[in-house]
């Protein structure tokens, strides 16, 4: 089966992902690919690392106007908040389409308002697909809505633990260390003060969005809340981190009993064991995001705080593959049926 896939957005952090891992599926070959703020220019001017890829080296950013995303099998939306929902009603409802952004991924309209504001678009399956009944839900949808890096470093780690009960979602307190290309390209401009970007960036690691402001967090919440019908409510506080990719969450849960750190290990043993992308660390061995760039896998580690009544566990991505373009790829493999590890495999 070879299906063409267009890529909308093709420009940005996740977008040129996209088109790194679509050239090199064995099931997938480039469509349409299209960019705002770089009509006409050469991919590999604005993705050098995609200098050379077969597929890739001659070719240029179409506008989102005039382009031929409406003969795809598969559109990838990697736009920003508010322009995915548009696109996608552009595009007739014979093409599957996977939205990396936020337009489809909250259930309540009115959580969404509060959230970002503006029309609130509705929403598609939530492909994350180590939740439980997920996959069947994404093979049996047209459209979905990937998570956020930072909710799919959260619930991969905490949601096995709050299905089974062992730990609670009422309290979660969560720190997310970040690479800079978590924000994007205009995200990352947008928090620069003074146009020192690299300065900003490379000299120190600053929180931001502090104090209940970032949009993941409805997200996490509503995803948690459905795995116990009680009300998740969790803190988040995001750190800027001194490197261009990656996301490492560190995840505070109450505990509901005592337990020990052997019991939480052998319990993300059992929730993990046969899934390809996600991997738990010996004991004693934490979660590093340089052993995640450039895959799809997430490194998971826990442990039982008996002094505190809580359980910390750890987990490492990089943000661009399993918390965005790596996640997106996986979602169209199982909505068409296709192995889930297809191009993915590197």
């Amino acid at each position: 089966m070879e299906l063409v896939a267009g890529v909308a957005g093709a420009s940005g952090e996740a977008g040129g992902e996209l088109l790194r891992l679509v050239a090199g599926h064995p099931h997938l070959r480039l469509g349409a690919i299209t960019a705002n703020s770089q009509v006409g220019q050469p991919v590999s001017e604005v993705h050098p690392a995609l200098a050379g890829r077969p597929g890739l080296a001659d070719r240029v950013f179409d506008s989102p106007d005039g382009s031929d995303l409406g003969d795809s099998d598969l559109v990838f939306l990697a736009l920003p908040r508010g322009e995915a929902a548009v696109m996608a009603g552009k595009l007739p409802a014979s093409i599957r389409v996977v939205d990396l952004g936020p337009d489809h991924r909250l259930t309540d309209g009115s959580v969404w308002a509060r959230t970002y504001g503006g029309p609130y678009a509705g929403s598609w399956p939530y492909a994350l697909p180590e939740l439980p009944g997920a996959r069947a839900r994404i093979g049996a949808s047209s459209r979905l809505a990937t998570p956020s890096c930072y909710a799919t470093a959260v619930l991969l780690g905490s949601a096995p633990l709050v299905r089974a009960g062992i730990a609670g979602a009422d309290d979660a307190v969560v720190t997310v260390l970040a690479g800079s290309s978590s924000a994007g390209r205009t995200g990352r401009s947008t928090q620069a003060k003074g146009g020192h970007l690299g300065s900003v960036i490379s000299a120190a690691m600053r929180g931001y969005q502090v104090g209940g402001e970032h949009g993941s967090i409805p997200e996490i919440e509503q995803e948690l809340t459905a795995l116990t019908d009680r009300q998740a409510r969790l803190s988040l506080v995001p750190v800027l981190a001194p490197t261009p990719r990656g996301i490492l969450a560190i995840c505070s849960l109450p505990l509901t009993r005592e337990t020990t750190t052997e019991e939480l290990r052998k319990l993300l043993t059992q929730m993990y064991l046969d899934e390809p992308f996600v991997r738990l660390m010996r004991e004693g061995r934490w979660p590093a995001t340089s052993a995640c760039i450039g895959t799809n896998i997430a490194l998971l580690q826990v442990a039982a705080d008996p002094h505190a009544d809580r359980c910390v566990v750890m987990c490492a991505i990089d943000n661009l593959g399993k918390g965005a373009a790596g996640q997106a790829v996986q979602g169209a493999n199982l909505m068409f049926g296709l192995p889930e590890i297809a191009g993915l495999q590197a």
